[in-house]
């Protein structure tokens, strides 16, 4: 079943009239998402859903007809919607070990090996 569906074309590829509307109403200025609520409003009998639309317009076809930038944001790639967002650092960079006093890093003081003597039971 999986490689049938692979097998088969997208919808707005195999029917070149309701892609030849869809790609109409996006030179007008529609969004995908206004042209497929309105063709279900309309009771069309053959419809696409909004993203049936920008999986058209991001695949090679789209691309070469440069579908993208009738996009009310222009974007010439698709942006994930819910990307993990980077975690700030616990620590500041300039806090590292790594930086520390030469007199402490070498124990040269009374009092900066004091860490190393810890008991624990």
């Amino acid at each position: 079943m999986a490689a049938d569906r692979r097998a088969r074309q997208r919808k707005l590829v195999r029917h070149p009239h309701l892609r030849k509307r869809v790609v109409e109403r996006l030179k007008n200025g529609w969004t995908p998402e206004q042209i497929g609520n309105r063709m279900i409003f309309e009771r069309a009998g053959l419809r696409v859903c909004r993203e049936t639309i920008y999986r058209y317009i991001y695949s090679k076809e789209g691309m070469a007809d440069d579908l993208w930038w009738y996009l009310p944001n222009h974007r010439k790639a698709r942006k994930p919607r819910r990307a993990r967002k980077r975690v700030p650092p616990k620590f500041d960079r300039d806090v590292s070990i790594l930086f520390r006093p030469d007199d402490v890093a070498h124990r040269r003081q009374f009092g900066h090996w004091e860490g190393d003597l810890m008991l624990f039971k």
